[in-house]
């Protein structure tokens, strides 16, 4: 008889040790699904503009978002006075032939960052991209 009861018991621990396995493995399942909210953005953007801007040329009209960190999210409100000078002096100077090249948006936009970067020797600004973006060239 003994025997008999050693089985019984050792087909109990066995079913014990599968219901708390699975016990457990729904609690660990679970909680990691209900903590993993979604992870808080890298860069953060700041508008300005829109910044009318009239020459001999052309005129453009533009506004620009400013590209940072996480971490310097504050900057570009802090020094938006600077920035607004540095976009508007950009793109008065502006080239139009180069403009209207293929990749001539793109060059603008890596002129204003470097723009903002040798102006007030920092590496804060990651990138200035164009929101809005408008030219009209006048015949001269």
């Amino acid at each position: 008889m003994s025997n008999a009861a050693a089985q019984d018991n050792f087909v109990a621990y066995i079913a014990a040790a599968v219901v708390v396995s699975l016990v457990s493995i729904f609690v660990f399942t679970w909680s990691q699904t209900r903590s993993n909210a979604p992870p808080a953005p890298e860069v953060s953007y700041s508008q300005f503009g829109p910044y009318q801007i009239e020459t001999q040329n052309f005129s453009i009209s533009a506004s620009v978002a400013v590209e940072t960190s996480r971490d310097d999210a504050s900057w570009p409100n802090s020094n938006r006075q600077t920035l607004n000078i540095i976009f508007k002096k950009v793109l008065a100077d502006t080239d139009v032939k180069t403009l209207k090249a293929a990749n001539g948006l793109q060059l603008l936009q890596d002129a204003l960052t470097k723009g903002c970067d040798t102006e007030l020797h920092t590496k804060n600004v990651k990138a200035v991209l164009l929101t809005d973006f408008v030219v009209q060239t006048r015949d001269t």
